[in-house]
């Protein structure tokens, strides 16, 4: 046992969620006019009518059956791209998406906020399902810690800012109910995925994209293949 287990509150179970994040802005202007007024450099955006239960993202559960609905926002921002002349780094934020853990009884919510593609997000949820004892994760980023271990029948999470010595959160749940929620989220995170990436003709949210992608022409109505160059 690591010290930490002694303070870690019991918490009977955990909702699992990929979430793809949404934006009803997209920012055309120059890097060098941060700070002034940049009204006039915001393009709106219509986000998709999906039910959710947040705005500004949609999650995997909600998504099945849904995924045109997606696409369509998706390629609503291909087109003004295209249309202000904008690479693909400069939207890469808009087709981000986010893992989260909470139970909101015990108002207890776990991020991981520098994680953008799924397969960030999926080397931790390997590593829950395959790690039977001991450490089963850790990671550390600017003002985020994240420690994970397995311990008898239970999963033990500390998520800290190690820059400030903070712990928000500390607990304990059962494994296997939590195990279970993993393999389902996994399950629909692929099926999702692969659905996008079909109607989009790219797959940019599997994996960080370092070169340009190249959304087909049937896809987003562009003239050109290389979407980027309108």
């Amino acid at each position: 046992m690591k010290p930490w287990f002694s303070e870690a509150q019991s918490v009977s179970m955990l909702n699992a969620e990929l979430c793809f994040v949404l934006k009803d802005e997209l920012d055309f202007g120059p890097d060098r006019h941060i700070g002034s007024d940049r009204s006039k450099s915001k393009q709106s955006l219509d986000l998709p009518s999906i039910p959710r239960r947040q705005p500004s993202m949609v999650c995997t559960s909600e998504l099945i059956g849904h995924e045109g609905e997606l696409a369509t926002y998706y390629k609503q921002v291909v087109r003004f791209a295209v249309h202000h002349r904008l690479s693909f780094s400069s939207i890469r934020h808009h087709f981000w998406v986010r893992f989260w853990l909470w139970n909101s009884e015990d108002d207890v919510h776990i991020s991981f906020p520098w994680y953008d593609n799924y397969s960030e997000v999926s080397k931790f949820l390997n590593a829950l399902l395959s790690v039977e004892s001991g450490e089963i994760y850790y990671d550390v980023d600017q003002c985020w810690e994240m420690e994970v271990d397995a311990y008898e029948d239970d999963i033990y999470v500390r998520q800290r800012d190690p820059d400030y010595d903070e712990t928000h959160v500390c607990i304990r749940v059962p494994r296997g109910e939590l195990v279970m929620q993993v393999r389902q989220v996994m399950e629909r995170s692929i099926k999702v995925i692969d659905q996008l990436s079909e109607l989009m003709g790219e797959d940019v949210w599997t994996s960080y994209m370092r070169s340009e992608p190249v959304f087909m022409e049937k896809h987003v109505a562009t003239k050109k293949k290389s979407w980027w160059r309108p």
